[in-house]
């Protein structure tokens, strides 16, 4: 079973939940990973990146691609108030180190009330 955002995940929990599916991305099928990280994505951060076929576009492209199958993660402190949530991450592939900072913020209205989803995702 894949995650879903749900109000009993922390801030923490749901960037993990996407950095470690992304970084196994093809498991159980092939762009699973890309299909989690979008389905954590704020309804406002959706309406920039999606469809779910340009999401994968932009996670595939140079500037992202890094967190795909990447082989190890560290993280960095998480700087946290009542509705926004933040944390750089920095991943390694091949050699080669990228910092990621996500941003989230806790839903207060629709679908996803009382989860925490993705804004952005920036690499520094």
């Amino acid at each position: 079973m894949t995650p879903e955002p749900d109000a009993d995940l922390s801030p923490q929990e749901v960037i993990r939940l996407q950095v470690e599916a992304l970084s196994d991305n093809d498991e159980p099928h092939e762009d699973a990973g890309i299909e989690t990280a979008f389905r954590f994505a704020s309804p406002a951060n959706k309406r920039s990146t999606g469809p779910l076929n340009r999401f994968r576009k932009m996670v595939k492209g140079r500037r992202y691609n890094l967190m795909i199958d990447s082989e190890s993660a560290s993280y960095g402190k998480m700087k946290r108030d009542d509705e926004h949530a933040s944390q750089n991450i920095t991943l390694e592939k091949n050699g080669e180190k990228a910092v990621f900072k996500f941003s989230l913020s806790l839903q207060n209205s629709g679908e996803y009330e009382g989860c925490w989803m993705t804004d952005s995702v920036l690499r520094r």
